[in-house]
């Protein structure tokens, strides 16, 4: 039995993303590609611009998940390093899911870089738990203090039905870890490693920066939605951050499907067809030009750590040739 636990977790996410598709589907079969392409086109270019520049903004402020990273673990790079390794280690982990592409981009730089096994997986989970802190946090904050309106159908779904007691319950557990990190200064052991909790001023920033960068990468997504549409930032906002916390739950790849669907359900208007044109133009922007950039960093970096092989290659088949 065990050798079949292997295939479980891949039949698990195909499973989600074929049920993603074909909910999408359901959705969107009433609209014609030539409805939802015009939809598109009707995307001004300034919105565009400004999503770019939001998103350029973004992927700056997610360098602070790294920086933090490796304050917490006590260890320093030069900011070209951190800056490198956050760009693609990000988008990738974007586009392939953190366990496909993000943790393996890292895992080659920082061990190339010096970094042990345990300084790299104490790393990674620094990153996870910067997000998680963020996230909780900052949908926490929304739902008690600005609560949005939660479709009927998924509000009887809930455990809950006043959305701010959620909100409570998601604050306090990221106020929890910031409590811990104040008070705890010794190592605490699990499975055999010793764990320390970063101090305050880093536990802080962790927040501080994963708000922002959900805050900021929900805005490059709005910008691109029709003014008149009647949806405010406040109410899309938890609608994103509800998105992306189901597409790192899933781990499909990209969140392909999942993203939009909950983005579609959960944003309330009659304009189905306008948010999924609004939709793929933020997977473009937000997904694959950054994709496009990392494979060219990515390949650039590669090649200069490995010049000395490809000059010994150049070298041999110019000797060949005499």
């Amino acid at each position: 039995m065990k050798k079949y636990f292997h295939y479980l977790g891949p039949v698990l996410v195909s499973a989600i993303f074929a049920l993603a598709i074909y909910l999408l589907y359901q959705k969107l079969k009433i609209y014609s590609i030539a409805q939802i392409r015009e939809s598109m086109l009707h995307i001004s270019h300034a919105r565009i611009g400004i999503s770019l520049l939001l998103m350029l903004v973004n992927y700056m402020i997610l360098v602070g998940y790294d920086w933090l990273a490796l304050k917490a673990i006590h260890k320093s790079l030069p900011f070209g390093r951190v800056a490198l390794v956050s760009f693609v280690g990000q988008t990738v982990s974007y586009n392939f899911g953190a366990l496909l592409g993000g943790t393996t981009v890292r895992w080659r730089f920082y061990s190339v870089w010096g970094f042990n096994l345990v300084e790299i997986v104490r790393l990674v989970l620094m990153l996870a738990i910067t997000f998680w802190v963020g996230a909780l946090g900052l949908c926490g904050a929304i739902f008690l203090f600005a609560p949005p309106v939660i479709p009927e159908e998924l509000l009887t779904k809930m455990p809950v039905t006043d959305v701010r007691i959620l909100g409570l319950v998601l604050f306090l557990i990221a106020c929890s870890y910031l409590v811990i990190c104040c008070v705890v200064r010794k190592p605490v052991s699990f499975l055999g490693r010793d764990f320390f909790f970063p101090p305050p001023h880093i536990a802080f920033a962790q927040a501080v920066v994963a708000s922002i960068d959900i805050v900021a990468a929900a805005a490059c997504m709005y910008v691109l939605l029709p003014a008149d549409m009647g949806v405010s930032f406040l109410d899309f906002l938890p609608s994103y951050l509800m998105a992306q916390v189901a597409v790192v739950l899933t781990h499909v790849p990209g969140g392909i499907g999942v993203f939009e669907l909950i983005i579609l359900h959960l944003t309330h208007t009659t304009h189905t067809h306008i948010v999924f044109a609004a939709l793929l133009i933020f997977r473009l922007v937000y997904y694959i030009l950054p994709l496009l950039a990392a494979a060219l960093m990515f390949l650039t970096y590669e090649a200069w750590q490995n010049r000395g092989w490809f000059w010994g290659l150049f070298q041999r088949g110019a000797d060949s040739d005499k």
